[in-house]
C-alpha cells in the first residue's frame, strides 16, 4: 500500500500504574477504564480529533491542530479528576505521520510516545513545537522543565509542562521514561578524552583572555530601553510606556538574571547613545528594544534582543495581537529572553511571568495612565481602575503608595490617611501575595504607621526574595537598615540597589542619607548633586547646610541661611554662636504659623536651647501626629541633646527603637 503522509497533533496517554492496579483490584481498575475511556471518545471527537489506536490503559490520538489536541487534553485530565479518578499522563507533539498497511508511523509519534513517558499522574506534557503554537494564548499557562535526550531520537527535545491550577508539574529530578542510556566507555578512553578535552579548553581559555578582559560576570544581564510609540495618536506614549515597565517586571521575577530597572532605562528615551555606549553604562551584557503601535484594540509589538559585545540581534519576534493579549505577549518575550540568554528559570518563576496583572484591558490601560500621572491626582484614577476590577493587587498596591505619599492639608488628618494606606495595602497582599511589589509597599506603610523601621524588614525581605531584581525594595530595606544604625547592612543593600539602578535619584538619596545619619561629612560631600534640571535646587542646599552642621561649621550656616533656608539648622547655629534670641524668633515665627505643623521642628530647637521638657512635649506631639521626621530619631545628629534624657528614652521605646 503507497504511503499517506500528513502533519499532526498527536496525543499519547498512558494510565499510570494500570498493571499493578489490575492485579491488586480489578474491579477499580476496570472501574477507572471504562470512566477514561469513555471520556477519552467523547473529547477526541468534540475538538475533532480520531483515536488511532486504543491500547486499554492507553491510546494514540490525532488532531488537526496543536490547540484543539491541548484543550482536549486539559479537559480530559479535568474530568478524569471526578471518582473514579484516572491518573493518566498525557504527551503532545506537532509532527509528520505516515499510514503503512493500517498502521502509523513517523518521528512524531515516537517524540510523542517518549514526552508521554517523563509523565506523571494529571500532566500534561508537551514539546517546543506545541509550545510555539499555544504560548501565546492565556488560557494555557506552561512551564519549561528541560531538555531530554531521547532513546532513539537524534536530537534533544524541549518538554514543557501545562501549569493551570489542578495540574501537576513533574518534578524534573525525578523524572523516569524512555531516554537515552549511558553507555559504558573503558576508563582507559575516558581518561584520554578528559586530557584531550582539558587541553582544548586550556587553549581557548588562553585565545580568550589573551584577547578580552576577564569574566565580569554580565552575560546574564539585561537592559530593556523604552519601547517606540509609533500610534498613530501620540497620546498611547503612556501605553508603550507600560509595556517597557512590565517586560522589565516580567524579566525581574527571574532570579537567574540581572535586570536594570525602569528608573534607570527610561533616561534613554531617544537618545542618540549607541548600544555600545548604554550596555557600558549600565554594565549588561544585552539590550531588548522595540516599538510598540496600538490602533483601537489591535497591537503590534516587535521586540529585538541584541548582544551588546558584538552588537549582533540574537532574537526578534514580532506579535500582531489584540490587545487582550498583552499580558501573554510579556510573559513569551521573558521566557524567550531566558532561553536565549542561558538563565534558569524555576517552575514558580515561570509561572508567575505568565500570570495576569488583571482579567480587564480596560482596566490595565487605565492603570498605566494613573501610575503616570502626578501622585496627587492618581486616588480618583486609581478608584476608577478598582471599579473595573476589585481584585487587581497592583492597582491597589499604587492606591496605598498614593495614600502614603500625598501631604495632607491638616496634620489632623494624617491618621485618615494613614489608615487608608494600610487598608490598601493589605488589600493589594491578599490579591496579589506572590508579587514583590505588594510585600514592598506594605513594608513602607507599616514603617509611617509605626514610625519603627522593624515593622517593614520582613515584608521588605519578602519582597525581595519574590524579585531578586527589585531595586528599590532595596533601597527601602537600607533605609530601613540605616534607621536602626546597621549601617554596614544598609550599604550592603544599597549597593544591590546601584547594580540594579545606577541612575537612579532615590538611589543617590538613599547613600546621601546613609552618610547623614553615620555622620560621615566628607562622603555626604560626595552625593551632594552638582546644579541641574533634575536636581531639585532645595535637596541639594538642604544636604550643603547639613555637611556644615556635621563638620561643627554653624558660621557658615549662619552666612548662608537666606541662600540655603532651612529653620532648624539655622536655629541651632544661632544658639552655637551666641544668639539664642534669634533662635527664640525663629521658633515663635513656627508657633505663629502652627504649632500643630511644626511641632517637630519646635521640638529640635528647644532641645539645642537645652528647654528640654519642653522640646520633649513637642517632639511627644509631633509623634501623635505621625511625624515621619521622627523616624531618623536613633542614629541623628540634631536629636543629641536629648539622649540622656528619661522622657527620651521612654519615646524611643514607644517607638521601638530601644
Amino acid at each position: 500500500m503507497p504511503q499517506s503522509r500528513q502533519l499532526a497533533a498527536i496525543m499519547f496517554t498512558d494510565i499510570v500504574g494500570y498493571t499493578a492496579l489490575m492485579q491488586h483490584d480489578e474491579q477499580t481498575a476496570v472501574a477507572i477504564t471504562r470512566h477514561y475511556f469513555s471520556v477519552l471518545k467523547k473529547l477526541v471527537s468534540s475538538h475533532g480529533g480520531e483515536i488511532l489506536n486504543d491500547y486499554g490503559d492507553g491510546s494514540l490520538c490525532t488532531f488537526s491542530s496543536a490547540t484543539a489536541a491541548v484543550k482536549c487534553a486539559m479537559e480530559m485530565q479535568q474530568l478524569l479528576q471526578h471518582e473514579p479518578k484516572v491518573p493518566l499522563r498525557i504527551g503532545l507533539h506537532v509532527g509528520e505521520i505516515f499510514f503503512e498497511d493500517g498502521k502509523i508511523f513517523g518521528d512524531g509519534v515516537n517524540i510523542a510516545s517518549r514526552i508521554q513517558s517523563l509523565g506523571v499522574a494529571n500532566s500534561v506534557l508537551f514539546s517546543s513545537e506545541i509550545y510555539s503554537k499555544i504560548g501565546n494564548q492565556p488560557e494555557f499557562k506552561s512551564v519549561s522543565i528541560s531538555r531530554f535526550h531521547f532513546k532513539n531520537i537524534h536530537v534533544p527535545v524541549e518538554v514543557f509542562a501545562l501549569a493551570n491550577d489542578g495540574f501537576v508539574v513533574p518534578d524534573k529530578k525525578k523524572m523516569e521514561g524512555k531516554l537515552q542510556e549511558k553507555k559504558f566507555v573503558p576508563k582507559k578512553i575516558i581518561v584520554g578524552v578528559s586530557i584531550f578535552l582539558l587541553l582544548l579548553v586550556s587553549f581557548f581559555t588562553y585565545r580568550r583572555f589573551a584577547s578580552a578582559a576577564a569574566f565580569t560576570g554580565k552575560e546574564k544581564s539585561i537592559a530593556v530601553l523604552p519601547f517606540e510609540n509609533i500610534s498613530n495618536d501620540t497620546l498611547q506614549q503612556y501605553f508603550s510606556d507600560g509595556i517597557t515597565e512590565d517586560i522589565i517586571t516580567q524579566l525581574s521575577r527571574i532570579a537567574d538574571l540581572k535586570v536594570i530597572s525602569r528608573t534607570s532605562v527610561m533616561q534613554y528615551r531617544n537618545t542618540k547613545k549607541s548600544i555600545k555606549e548604554i550596555a557600558g553604562e549600565l554594565n549588561v551584557a544585552a539590550i531588548l528594544e522595540g516599538s510598540v503601535r496600538k490602533e483601537g484594540n489591535n497591537v503590534r509589538i516587535t521586540a529585538q534582543l541584541i548582544d551588546a559585545t558584538t552588537d549582533k540581534h540574537i532574537w526578534a519576534e514580532q506579535y500582531d495581537r489584540d490587545a487582550s493579549e498583552v499580558f501573554a505577549i510579556q510573559g513569551e518575550v521573558a521566557q524567550q529572553i531566558a532561553n536565549q540568554l542561558n538563565a534558569k528559570l524555576t517552575v514558580d518563576e515561570g509561572k508567575r511571568i505568565q500570570e495576569k496583572a488583571t482579567a480587564s484591558v480596560e482596566a490595565y490601560e487605565d492603570y498605566l495612565k494613573a501610575r503616570q500621572a502626578p501622585v496627587s491626582q492618581r486616588e480618583a484614577l486609581l478608584k476608577a481602575v478598582l471599579k473595573k476590577d476589585s481584585t487587581f493587587a497592583l492597582a491597589w498596591a499604587q492606591l496605598a503608595y498614593t495614600y502614603s505619599k500625598v501631604p495632607a492639608k491638616d496634620p489632623n488628618d494624617v491618621p485618615y490617611y494613614i489608615r487608608k494606606s494600610l487598608d490598601a495595602a493589605l488589600t493589594a497582599v491578599n490579591y496579589g501575595p506572590d508579587l514583590s511589589e505588594t510585600h514592598m509597599v506594605l513594608g513602607d506603610v507599616l514603617k509611617s504607621i509605626t514610625l519603627n523601621p522593624t515593622f517593614s524588614i520582613k515584608e521588605l525581605n519578602k519582597s525581595i526574595l519574590l524579585n531578586a531584581n527589585n531595586a528599590e525594595a532595596y533601597v527601602f530595606l537600607a533605609f530601613a537598615m540605616m534607621e536602626l544604625g546597621r549601617f554596614n547592612e544598609a550599604e550592603v543593600n544599597l549597593l544591590k540597589a546601584k547594580q540594579l539602578d545606577p541612575l537612579s535619584d532615590i538611589m543617590r538619596g538613599g547613600w546621601a542619607i546613609l552618610y547623614k545619619y553615620s555622620r560621615n561629612a566628607d562622603k555626604l560631600m560626595a552625593y551632594i548633586p552638582p546644579p541641574s534640571a533634575r536636581t531639585r535646587e532645595g535637596r541639594r542646599n538642604g544636604l550643603k547646610l547639613y555637611y556644615y552642621f556635621l563638620k561643627n561649621n554653624y558660621d557658615s550656616i549662619v552666612v548662608y541661611a537666606d541662600s540655603l533656608p532651612d529653620p532648624v539648622l539655622l536655629a541651632i547655629a544661632y544658639t552655637k554662636t551666641g544668639k539664642p534670641l534669634q533662635a527664640r524668633r525663629i521658633v515663635d515665627s513656627l508657633k505663629s504659623a502652627s504649632s500643630n505643623d511644626h511641632a517637630f521642628e519646635i521640638g529640635i530647637i528647644y532641645a539645642w536651647l537645652n528647654e528640654k521638657q519642653q522640646a520633649m512635649d513637642y517632639l511627644n506631639l509631633a509623634y501623635r501626629l505621625y511625624d515621619y521626621k521622627l523616624i531618623s530619631i536613633k542614629v541623628e545628629k540634631i536629636f543629641d541633646p536629648l539622649r540622656g534624657e528619661a522622657s527620651f528614652k521612654e519615646l524611643l521605646r514607644k517607638m521601638g527603637m530601644e
